[in-house]
């Protein structure tokens, strides 16, 4: 399965960028996603902001989305989704009956 690319657009003096470049920085480093950061102090990171329609910072683009970040629960709560997609769903993967061979009758243990 490949990464998804998540692209993050910050800012020197932004506040909450730092933080979500860190979180998100974790998540690369554990091969959850390919990030690229975009500092919007820069032409080629104003360039691509606008590309996207990025507004603020800090803001997210997955899979084509704008995610923006204003509060540490925005944040978390994209976190949350990825490391959920990366894990993908849970429990035992569908497969034949465990119990094969004769079954008690109906109304018997």
């Amino acid at each position: 399965m490949s990464r998804p690319l998540v692209e993050l657009f910050t800012h020197p003096v932004c506040s909450g960028c730092r933080e979500a470049a860190v979180a998100l920085g974790e998540l690369a480093a554990g091969g959850a996603i390919e990030l690229a950061t975009w500092s919007t102090a820069t032409p080629a990171g104003r360039a691509r902001a606008e590309a996207l329609g990025v507004t603020g910072v800090p803001t997210v683009v997955l899979a084509g989305e704008r995610h923006a970040l204003d509060r540490r629960a925005d944040l978390q709560r994209l976190i949350d989704d990825i490391r959920g997609a990366a894990l993908g769903p849970t429990g035992p993967p569908p497969g034949p009956d465990p119990a094969p061979g004769p079954r008690p009758a109906p109304g018997r243990p």
